[in-house]
């Protein structure tokens, strides 16, 4: 399997820069590019596919640099955003596509096997504008496998998906990490499906990098303010907010704070009668997943606090809550200082 390395890469499209990226991709390792809209994300993956520009730095196949490579000689599938089939063909002749470049040209009958395994046969013969959002995504990846590659990239898949589809495809992201044994790159702004599938996570903010390297460093140990808000740390306090938490608090948040200040899970909410470390008045309520998050003021700043659906408190309510069980992560870096 071919092991890929991005040493120093940055791309520049008009007056934008996305990098230098450091990063290795081997074996059949998954990596989750990471960012808000706007971060640089299809940038860096247009320049690994070879239709946007490495402008700087060195991109490594198995030693060999492919910086400079067009598109076909670096044998990379390439699922982009808007999918980019071809309205006017059929489900299969736009599988088998790629087989028709081949030196000298395939039978069409060689998709067959895609087809099958996507569940596309009884599609076979319609076109993309007549297919659910959900059978185009899978007959895009079928067709970026029919080139064989020796690396895969996906661009923000299940985005316009509803849930039931959405989880129906990410068993179709599993099975094709699984059977065909390729490393994988995919673009996402949603870390709940990052962090299912990916190994490895590359947080991009306006074309820097923000963190890179395992999914569970970032979420136990986010390097930036920003890296800590994408592991999904409700409270994620810089040095100037900790003295806006209330003497106490303040004081203790302190003692674990680094350049970046902190971040920590959002605590449990109790009542007040309860001997909670500090009080609390909740000034916002939002239902999650099995429960309630609240937006409570502490002193002249806030925190977010978390109750189960059996405890739901209101606006204006007095709560305690205490960090006794609660991990107090050091934030090394602050925002805008290099990696």
């Amino acid at each position: 399997m071919t092991r890929w390395r991005l040493d120093g890469v940055a791309s520049e499209v008009g007056h934008f820069r996305v990098g230098p990226v450091d990063l290795e991709i081997g074996g059949v390792g998954a990596v989750a590019v990471l960012g808000p809209s706007g971060a640089g994300k299809t940038t860096l993956l247009r320049a690994l596919a070879g239709v946007g520009p490495v402008t700087s730095g060195r991109l490594e196949a198995d030693g060999v640099d492919l910086g400079a490579s067009p598109p076909e000689q670096r044998r990379v599938g390439y699922v982009p955003q808007g999918l980019a089939l071809f309205p006017h063909r059929t489900v299969r002749a736009n599988v088998s596509y790629p087989l028709r470049l081949r030196t000298p040209p395939r039978p069409d009958a060689e998709a067959d096997p895609l087809l099958e395994r996507f569940g596309l046969e009884a599609l076979a013969d319609r076109r993309p504008p007549s297919l659910s959002t959900g059978e185009q995504e899978r007959v895009a990846i079928a067709r970026a496998l029919a080139a064989e590659p020796r690396l895969l990239l996906w661009d923000e898949p299940l985005t316009a998906l509803d849930r039931p589809a959405r989880d129906a495809l990410l068993d179709v992201f599993r099975e094709v990490r699984e059977r065909s044994r390729l490393p994988l790159v995919f673009v996402t702004h949603d870390p709940t499906i990052a962090f299912s599938i990916a190994d490895d996570a590359l947080v991009l903010d306006r074309g820097q990098v923000e963190y890179a390297g395992p999914v569970e460093r970032l979420l136990d140990r986010p390097t930036s303010p920003f890296a800590a808000r994408f592991a999904g740390y409700e409270n994620v306090l810089g040095p100037s907010a900790l003295t806006g938490t209330g003497e106490g608090l303040g004081t203790l948040l302190a003692r674990h704070a680094g350049p970046g200040g902190l971040c920590f899970r959002a605590p449990t909410a109790r009542p007040p009668a309860d001997r909670g470390a500090f009080g609390a008045t909740v000034e916002r309520v939002e239902p999650s997943l099995g429960g309630f998050l609240y937006t409570a003021t502490v002193g002249p700043g806030r925190v977010r606090l978390r109750s189960d659906r059996g405890q739901r408190w209101r606006a204006g309510d007095p709560v305690t809550f205490d960090l006794a069980e609660t991990d107090l992560v050091t934030i090394p870096r602050a925002v805008g200082e290099p990696r």
